[in-house]
């Protein structure tokens, strides 16, 4: 049987890990990948702007070379998460000279931060749009419009991932079905705004977990248990909209055999 891919979490958790047994102060940790917002472009601005706080510090010092280790975090970094994202981008190799790196890396930042500035102008004026017109919808529909922050936004995007991690590592399901629900949590995922009308879309999970429970029962508990994770999590923000007490109660998914009449 082939070997799975490495996750994407995964292997930032061993970036993380190799990172902080290194020195006590590093541009990439727990909390910087935890806050990266979900737009990749607005991501790697981020990328972008803290290899920039770095740059200048080093510039500031007399020994650059004490900020390799940083350059290279940042770098190597930029290619796990485009990777993962599938981006575009054409990252240049890398000699065994430091000194040749540190110019080959601040070169890439340099030349990828105004290939994206362009780009970045046209996103916020388009963001800025939506948000007016997602505010006059609302306005005129009355409806309740769901807000999410980046936190609750990088939160639930790693909810998804995480369901969809343990449906690719389950050989149980049939590929038909895995397929249709992969396919669905992708349409999730890029649907995924910090004003949201609705979740509708989401509640599909619920049939889902009928139909896993239904075909594997305990061999898919472990994926049925994430799914809940996921709707719990929205019910919770949409709860809270609708000004429901933080007691509110927690979704809980039986499954019971019927017995026929």
């Amino acid at each position: 049987m082939a070997k799975a891919p490495a996750k994407f979490s995964d292997l930032l958790s061993l970036a993380y890990l190799v990172v902080s047994n290194r020195r006590l102060l590093m541009p990439i940790n727990r909390s910087f990948i935890e806050n990266l917002p979900i737009n990749p472009l607005l991501a790697e601005t981020k990328i972008i702007d803290e290899f920039t706080k770095i740059l200048e510090e080093s510039n500031k010092s007399a020994n650059r070379d004490k900020y390799y280790e940083d350059f290279l975090d940042l770098f190597s970094f930029y290619q796990v998460y485009a990777a993962k994202h599938s981006l575009n981008i054409l990252f240049p190799p890398l000699t065994n000279d430091k000194k040749i790196n540190t110019g080959i890396i601040i070169n890439f930042f340099e030349n990828r931060q105004k290939e994206i500035n362009e780009e970045l102008e046209d996103f916020m004026a388009f963001k800025k749009l939506e948000e007016k017109k997602v505010a006059f919808e609302s306005m005129l529909s009355q409806e309740v419009i769901y807000s999410l922050s980046d936190s609750e936004l990088n939160t639930l995007y790693r909810k998804l991932d995480s369901v969809i991690d343990s449906i690719n590592e389950n050989f149980d399901i049939r590929r038909n079905l895995k397929s249709r629900m992969i396919n669905l949590l992708g349409i999730l995922k890029r649907d995924l705004k910090p004003k949201m009308p609705n979740f509708d879309k989401f509640w599909a999970l619920v049939g889902y977990t009928g139909l896993l429970y239904g075909l594997y029962e305990e061999k898919v508990m472990k994926i049925i248990d994430k799914i809940k994770d996921v709707l719990n999590f929205i019910w919770k923000i949409q709860a809270t909209a609708e000004g429901l007490p933080s007691t509110n109660p927690v979704i809980t998914i039986i499954f019971k055999g019927i017995k026929p009449k």
